[in-house]
C-alpha cells in the first residue's frame, strides 16, 4: 500500500521480501541478471505504484546524482548513479539496498522528489549534500526525508582501518563508533550518520524506519548476513516514491 507524503502528491512504498509477487531481483546492470525475470518484476511493480514508468540506477557507491527528467527514454536506461531527482508526474524513483540505507526525500509542497543510495562510501562522499543542493536549484522549497530499513549498529561490527577513515576525515565522526566485543573494531551506526548528513544539508523533518536487515531474514535481505552464511546474494529492497 501506497504511503502519503504530501496530501494527493507524493507517495511511497517499500518494497521487501513480504510483497510475494515479485522475485526482488531488479537490476540489469548485474553481469548474472535474467531480464525477463527483471522485466516480469518491474512490470509488477509498475502495476502497484499505478505509474507509467521506474528509474533503475547502476549504483556504485559513488555520490553522482542523476536528473531523471532529460533522460529520453527511461526503461532503456540504467544510469550510473547513487541518487536521482524529478518533477515529473507518474515517474518512480528506486533505490535497490540490502543493508544500505535508502533515503527518499520530498519538497513538502510537492515539487520535486529524490531518492539516494546511502552505503557508507556514498554517505561519507556526500551523496545527500549533492542531491539536496540539486533538489533545490530544482525548485524545491522545504525538503523532508524518509531513511527506510538498513543494517543497524548492532549488527554491523568493522575494523580499526574502517573507524580511521571516518574519524580521519572529521573528528567527531567518532560519535557514530561504539566498541565492539572484538578487539580493535567498532560497531557502526549508519543510519545515524545518515541522518546527520541530512540534518547538515538543512533537512530537518526525517523519518527513520529502524528496521535491522541484518537480523530480520524473513522480511529483508541483506548483503552482510549472506557473506557470513556464505551466500551469494541477488535479492534488493526496493525503495520507491512518486508525484502524482
Amino acid at each position: 500500500m501506497l504511503k502519503e507524503l504530501v496530501t494527493d502528491k507524493v507517495y511511497y512504498r517499500i518494497f521487501d521480501r513480504e510483497f510475494t509477487e515479485s522475485s526482488h531481483v531488479y537490476a540489469k546492470y548485474k553481469s548474472n541478471s535474467n531480464e525477463a525475470e527483471i522485466d516480469n518484476n518491474l512490470k509488477v511493480i509498475l502495476a502497484e505504484l499505478a505509474v507509467d514508468n521506474i528509474l533503475i540506477l547502476n549504483q556504485t557507491h559513488g555520490n553522482t546524482v542523476i536528473d531523471a527528467d532529460i533522460i529520453q527514454s527511461i526503461s532503456e536506461h540504467e544510469p550510473e548513479g547513487d541518487a536521482a531527482i524529478t518533477t515529473t508526474n507518474n515517474l518512480a524513483l528506486a533505490i535497490q539496498t540490502a543493508d544500505c540505507a535508502p533515503v527518499l526525500l520530498y519538497c513538502t509542497k510537492g515539487k520535486v522528489i529524490g531518492v539516494a543510495h546511502c552505503g557508507w562510501k556514498s554517505a561519507k562522499a556526500d551523496i545527500i549534500i549533492n542531491l539536496v543542493e540539486q533538489m533545490r536549484l530544482t525548485g524545491a522549497d522545504a525538503i523532508a526525508a524518509v531513511i527506510g530499513p538498513a543494517i543497524q549498529q548492532s549488527s554491523y561490527e568493522v575494523d580499526q582501518q574502517y573507524y580511521q577513515d571516518f574519524v580521519n576525515q572529521q573528528s567527531n565522526y567518532q560519535r557514530f563508533f561504539i566498541p565492539s566485543t572484538k578487539a580493535d573494531h567498532y560497531m557502526f551506526d549508519l543510519p545515524s550518520f545518515v541522518e546527520m548528513k541530512l540534518l547538515a544539508s538543512g533537512v530537518n523533518q526525517i523519518t527513520k524506519i529502524s528496521e535491522d536487515t541484518y537480523t530480520s531474514p524473513a522480511k529483508y535481505p541483506s548483503y552482510r548476513r549472506s557473506c557470513h552464511l556464505g551466500k551469494s546474494l541477488q535479492h534488493s529492497i526496493l525503495s520507491t516514491i512518486i508525484l502524482k
